[in-house]
């Protein structure tokens, strides 16, 4: 882990999740895993919510944890309550893997003389250089440099993140460490155990599972659709996943008329989707660490995906367990998808993950 020692601290391994409220993505599936690692090592561990109380996310996490709402319709608005219920629980530590979040939960232990720890869910490259601009992007970074060090540990997904972190904000070497993102097998498999296909046996099933954004590239897959199904008999694509975005609307529309593509929304178990799919596809145009892939594979699914991130070669083997390529480019991709359906046999032995590099970090 890039030579790091980790600090040991005695706090009396409680916890509590940030969330700022309870939709359902990527980033609090990671927050859920992460916690339900803990918990099976001895952590106890709660979930803080600064918003609404009801939402997608709440099906993942009651009755499994304890959840607590605020109730605020912004983040920033919660930070006088934030900052109160932290100066209230002395033995506990806290943790957050949404930026907004980061920051309103760095401030707020800043002024409670609190610990904690925060995960960067994006790579700083896509957001300061493909997403914010001028004069905010000069505020974003202003921000992050002033609170981010603040932190008691800053988890990057991978070495490229890390090292995005240490240039952009200018970050002590030994603040940042690489933890990848936690796969719980047992979970995932447990979770589609006794499990119903969820499609027709007689189609030869794509599926791409994530919150349809622009950054999802679910515009690319749908023009590489067209010639996936040319060469591929009985071939349907499903796409799950929070769908209520403008541009998932717009996706939507682009595919109408095409009976071969079904969006079938948010699944709150979208596990049995994997285990029974043919191939898995990640069309994204950027990621932080695809751990959809990971789920995939714990059931030797073969992935076509974007190189969207540079772990994604050590993930994927072209013709053992899929093939990759590159963004913005449907041809490619269609030809990575028609490919990936004709491995067989496929036995999934990566593994960057190393749970006891995690419990350091906490303890």
């Amino acid at each position: 882990m890039n030579g790091l020692v980790f600090p040991l601290y005695n706090n009396g391994m409680k916890y509590y999740f940030l969330l700022p409220d309870l939709a359902a993505g990527g980033a609090e599936r990671v927050s859920i895993t992460i916690a339900r690692l803990l918990r099976k090592n001895g952590f106890d561990v709660e979930f803080l919510n600064l918003g609404c109380a009801k939402g997608d996310m709440e099906s993942w996490l009651v009755p499994e944890f304890k959840l607590t709402s605020f109730g605020y319709s912004r983040v920033l608005k919660a930070l006088p309550k934030l900052k109160e219920f932290m100066k209230e629980h002395p033995e506990a530590s806290f943790f957050s893997s949404l930026e907004h979040t980061n920051l309103i939960g760095l401030l707020s232990a800043t002024l409670a003389h609190r610990r904690m720890i925060v995960r960067i869910p994006n790579m700083p490259y896509n957001k300061l250089e493909h997403g914010f601009t001028g004069f905010k992007m000069q505020v974003v970074k202003a921000i992050n440099r002033i609170l981010l060090p603040r932190a008691s540990m800053i988890l990057a997904q991978n070495v490229e993140m890390r090292e995005q972190l240490l240039r952009y904000y200018s970050l002590p070497d030994d603040k940042v460490v690489v933890i990848n993102n936690p796969v719980d097998k047992d979970y995932v498999l447990k979770s589609a155990e006794n499990s119903k296909n969820p499609f027709n046996n007689s189609e030869k099933v794509f599926l791409a599972a994530c919150t349809i954004d622009y950054r999802k590239g679910i515009d690319i897959l749908i023009d590489a659709w067209l010639k996936v199904k040319g060469q591929v008999n009985n071939a349907h694509l499903y796409i799950i996943g929070r769908d209520t975005s403008v541009y998932a609307e717009e996706m939507k529309k682009k595919a109408s008329g095409q009976k071969d593509i079904s969006f079938l929304g948010f699944q709150a178990n979208p596990y049995p989707y994997l285990k029974y799919c043919d191939v898995f596809v990640l069309s994204s145009r950027m990621e932080g660490f695809p751990n959809v892939v990971l789920e995939a594979m714990c059931f030797n699914k073969p992935v076509a995906s974007t190189t969207c991130v540079d772990v994604i070669n050590e993930i994927i083997k072209p013709g053992v367990n899929g093939y990759t390529c590159g963004i913005e480019d449907s041809e490619a991709l269609a030809n990575a998808m028609v490919k990936a359906s004709k491995i067989q046999d496929i036995k999934n032995n990566y593994n960057m993950f190393h749970v006891e590099q995690l419990l350091n970090v906490f303890r």
